[in-house]
């Protein structure tokens, strides 16, 4: 039995009673706070450039459309409601990038027609989730390196796995999904500081929901996607090292679903958090602000790829950019939404605010030595001549699982985001309603009720 056909065993084998409690808990904080995130990408415009496309389609009405309210297929509403998941770049990080915005809004379309419960959600979404994060760990980044987006690569396969338990398609089945899957899996990092970005994330559920419907109906795949020579690892990643056969039998053991997911604090790329972090204890703990300020210097990871602009002249450019973040914290003391605006990035680049900050790229050689997963630098020299250094993990970001937020800190953000769209009387109906997934028995209700504007 090869890699593909016994992940497809697995995933039909593996039921929510498998699952570690944690993994669960991990599932539904992670998805909760997807679905603020949504609504409130829903006002960017990206979102509503998608939402008018969408609606557009005049397709079969069969899944909602969030904040806008409107009905259409499976694929079209994944394919709206993951782009506008992703266009606050608010969404969580960890393994193969956007884990839950690449596989949540599938199972929410598919789930909201086939009148699924909220554990049959949470089981599929970890059971794909599993297979992302498997992958991930095997290939350690390679796709990242060769300029792929890991999470409209890796994120395909992950989405088509979970589509496929949400629809308990077989072996064979599932087989056949993954196989196209391995076809469609593609997102150039070239494209990150526009709206294609977010787009990568809408399209994965799109195909993801595509690829499990059409496996469903009879059509047919290589059934070596993952394994064969001309399969997803050696041309998708290049050719390399890597035991998929141990990386297939070994599946679940252990689950990494409740060890990888990150819960953003910032809408911004992830490659900035450790950073922010860093500066944020420095300002606090030292009680200065940006006119102290002489000198800022922040190390950048030379195997980084992300972090593409030194002086972005748009919003979407700005979550990409050390540069701006740094001056963006010392000046406002906080990074979120309002960070990222045309006129917030036109303001700090007509008063230079980013010009006490550089960047510092680690030679590949320094990077081998001090192991960058292992934090960063950030350094502050004061006018007044005192200098202060502080280093986060990325084991260690606040929203890691190694320090988290707690929940109550995830229903702040949560109810931040959905009031941009919903009325106080509804903001709270939506955290009432979707903060416990495993208990819910009425996921179309549920969408069709608390997550759609008054208005729409």
């Amino acid at each position: 039995m090869g890699a593909t056909e016994t992940i497809a065993k697995w995933i039909v084998d593996t039921n929510y009673e498998d699952i570690p409690p944690d993994a669960i808990r991990v599932a539904n904080e992670s998805c909760f706070d997807l679905l603020g995130v949504i609504l409130a990408g829903s006002q960017q415009p990206v979102g509503e450039i998608i939402q008018k496309y969408t609606s557009n389609q005049g397709a079969a009405p069969e899944s909602t459309v969030l904040a806008g309210g409107f009905q259409s297929t499976q694929a079209n509403a994944a394919l709206a409601n993951g782009t506008m998941g992703h266009a606050l770049d608010f969404d969580d990080f960890g393994g193969f990038g956007h884990p839950t915005v690449a596989i949540f809004p599938a199972l929410l379309a598919i789930g909201e027609h086939t009148g699924a419960t909220g554990r049959d959600l949470l089981e599929a979404y970890v059971v794909g989730c599993e297979i992302g994060l498997a992958l991930q760990h095997e290939t350690k980044y390679k796709q990242m390196d060769k300029g792929f987006h890991s999470t409209a690569v890796i994120g395909r396969l992950a989405c088509t796995a979970a589509c496929a338990k949400l629809l308990k398609l077989d072996d064979r089945q599932i087989v056949m999904a993954l196989g196209m899957a391995g076809s469609m899996s593609s997102g150039l990092i070239h494209n990150f500081g526009t709206m294609t970005k977010p787009l990568h994330a809408g399209l994965v559920g799109r195909d993801g929901v595509t690829a499990a419907q059409l496996a469903q109906m009879g059509m047919t795949a290589g059934d070596q996607v993952i394994e064969h020579p001309f399969g997803f690892a050696n041309v998708v990643l290049g050719e390399g090292i890597y035991d998929l056969d141990n990386m297939a039998d070994n599946m679940g053991k252990p689950f990494r679903t409740q060890d990888a997911l990150m819960i953003k604090k910032y809408p911004c790329c992830g490659g900035n958090h450790a950073m922010l972090d860093s500066l944020f204890s420095l300002m606090r703990d030292n009680n200065f602000t940006y006119d102290d300020v002489a000198d800022a210097e922040i190390d950048q990871s030379y195997f980084s790829v992300v972090m593409l602009y030194q002086e972005p002249d748009d919003e979407l450019k700005g979550k990409f950019s050390a540069k701006y973040n740094v001056a963006a914290a010392l000046i406002d003391g906080e990074v979120g939404i309002d960070t990222f605006t045309g006129d917030k990035i036109a303001e700090h680049n007509d008063k230079g605010t980013m010009d006490k900050v550089r960047t510092r790229v680690m030679a590949k050689s320094e990077e081998l030595l001090t192991e960058s997963a292992d934090g960063l630098k950030v350094k502050i020299t004061l006018k007044d001549g005192r200098v202060f250094e502080h280093t986060t993990a990325r084991s260690e970001i606040l929203g890691s699982q190694q320090n988290p937020w707690g929940f109550d800190a995830i229903k702040e953000k949560f109810q931040d985001n959905v009031s941009r769209v919903l009325s106080n009387d509804g903001t709270a109906k939506a955290i009432e309603t979707w903060q416990s997934i495993p208990d819910m028995t009425d996921i179309a209700t549920a969408i069709r009720s608390t997550l759609v504007a008054e208005n729409a």
